[in-house]
């Protein structure tokens, strides 16, 4: 297997299932070499997905994670 070696920080955002009643547990997780991308991503996808005025029995949740270290 390759070596990959990155000269920049990477930054995380993290995917989480939610079930009524089974708990959560990791959806996944996305990767990105520039912070305002990983955050616009958290904010866009929960923006998109996350819009009700209650909560559904099942749904994901994007979480800024920050760098990775």
């Amino acid at each position: 297997m390759a070596k990959v070696t990155l000269g920049n920080a990477l930054y995380k955002v993290v995917f989480t299932e939610y079930e009524r009643g089974w708990g959560q547990k990791h959806w996944d997780t996305e990767y990105y070499d520039n912070e305002a991308e990983a955050r616009k991503r958290a904010i866009d996808y929960n923006l998109e997905h996350n819009n009700k005025d209650y909560v559904p029995d099942w749904y994901v949740r994007a979480d800024y994670a920050g760098p990775v270290k």
